[in-house]
């Protein structure tokens, strides 16, 4: 627990700093309905960060910063322009063309670059949890004096990011305030981009303000609610990433993503009325039910078509029931089936035991000789190729069992969920042509009230 606790405090500690900043402004986007304006900042800050790397900068640094500051003032200038071009062309659609075009010139600017690929990555998912204590003192200032200087003109920012534009307000006067929030939007994204990523901060922008708008249109409570959100999706997604080994960047999205999935099922089965939320439960079993039939005719007509081919949903729900294609191989089949699998785990364990001793060689300071080392990747490499064989003996009679179960199981399974869609659409629709002939009725019947 101490080792967990060392690792992720700062993680946590930078991620609380970025979930208070960003919602902020997360919340000024949704009520300006312009979602992807702060993805399109964030991918002008990885394009900065990019031009910098590529001319031998680190993006951490401070010349790398500056980049990134610098095409996101171009980027927060080019933003400034939606509210006088909405007359013309959609907000959202000139947010998505700057957006597009930043990804393009990231992607131009990389292909000349070395390790430009590891570069993309460490851009899209960040480094949370190299963090260090300097640099989250640096954050919390930063964001300390921008959120100070964004309470104290809320008035003006939260008038402009509600109408197209304010009572009393010359649309001169509205486009200053515009770039002076945008760019301050900017420097907040490009010192976040090169640690959090731009997905990441894409999260910590959107989701938790989103979680907040679904239960209440009242700013503060939605700040409130963000911030809870946030934090706590923060921490479940670092918990994640450590016990599950996985990526940090990606599992604190994911995190993100399941706890609005939470928060909509909640509002949509628990905080409405009692009458609402039957509605809503029915729909829900029957948008569930609806899937999983897609899923199983989906799945069984692939079974039918290419039984040899990978099955991936037909392998989850093996896995998962242990009822699995041996059942359709004969006696001898089935024991040359379990055998390859017996093997194939035996020689992968030895393959783990030899790595891990290496690993052990060098972390207990005492690294072994090169002929030790030649023997070990020997010894590793028979046993991979040994375990290939063994896969490739249970892929081939998984095939034939396959062949035979598409007709057992795979042709009935399309069957009754084709019919079970049906019944479905069927019944969706008799219910759709019932409300609206109510409708209709009650509609006659207040016209003839409304006449006498």
């Amino acid at each position: 627990m101490s080792e967990a606790l060392s690792l992720l405090l700062l993680p946590f500690a930078a991620s609380i700093a970025f979930v208070l900043i960003h919602a902020y402004f997360g919340v000024h986007v949704l009520r300006r309905n312009i979602v992807f304006a702060d993805l399109a900042l964030a991918q002008l800050s990885a394009l900065g960060a990019t031009v910098a790397f590529a001319s031998g900068y680190a993006p951490a640094s401070a010349a790398g910063f500056a980049y990134g500051l610098l095409f996101t003032a171009i980027g927060a200038a080019l933003l400034t322009l939606t509210r006088r071009l909405a007359h013309v062309m959609s907000q959202e659609a000139f947010v998505g063309i700057l957006y597009v075009v930043a990804t393009a010139a990231t992607i131009l600017v990389v292909d000349r670059s070395p390790q430009g690929a590891e570069h993309v990555k460490k851009i899209l998912l960040g480094s949370i949890l190299t963090v260090g204590p300097g640099e989250l003192a640096k954050f919390v200032a930063l964001y300390t004096v921008i959120g100070l200087l964004c309470w104290f003109v809320r008035g003006p920012l939260l008038a402009i990011s509600s109408e197209l534009r304010p009572v009393g307000r010359s649309m001169a006067a509205v486009s200053i305030w515009d770039f002076l929030f945008f760019l301050a939007f900017g420097v907040v994204v490009t010192s976040s981009v090169t640690t959090a990523g731009v997905l990441l901060v894409f999260s910590f922008l959107i989701v938790p303000a989103v979680i907040g708008f679904i239960f209440t249109r009242d700013v503060r409570a939605v700040l409130a609610i963000a911030w809870a959100a946030g934090i706590a999706a923060s921490a479940a997604g670092l918990a994640g990433s450590y016990m599950l080994d996985l990526p940090t960047g990606a599992a604190m999205v994911t995190a993100f993503a399941l706890f609005l999935l939470v928060a909509g099922i909640a509002k949509a089965l628990v905080l409405v009325a009692a009458d609402r939320r039957g509605a809503n439960l029915r729909h829900a079993v029957r948008a569930m039910l609806g899937l999983s039939l897609a899923l199983t005719l989906a799945t069984s007509l692939w079974l039918i078509i290419n039984p040899a081919g990978d099955q991936p949903l037909a392998a989850t729900f093996e896995s998962a029931t242990g009822f699995g294609p041996e059942r359709f191989l004969s006696v001898t089949e089935r024991d040359i089936y379990d055998s390859a699998g017996r093997d194939s785990v035996r020689f992968q364990n030895e393959v783990d035991r030899l790595d891990a001793r290496e690993k052990a060689a060098r972390v207990q300071g005492t690294p072994l000789s090169d002929e030790e080392i030649r023997r070990i990747a020997s010894y590793q490499q028979s046993f991979n190729e040994m375990t290939r064989g063994e896969r490739f003996v249970q892929e081939v009679l998984r095939a034939k069992a396959r062949a035979r179960e598409r007709w057992l199981v795979g042709l009935p399974a399309a069957i009754i969920s084709f019919m079970g869609l049906g019944l479905l659409v069927r019944a969706f629709r008799r219910q759709r042509f019932s409300g609206g002939s109510i409708e209709e009725r009650a509609t006659e019947n207040s016209a003839v009230l409304t006449s006498e």
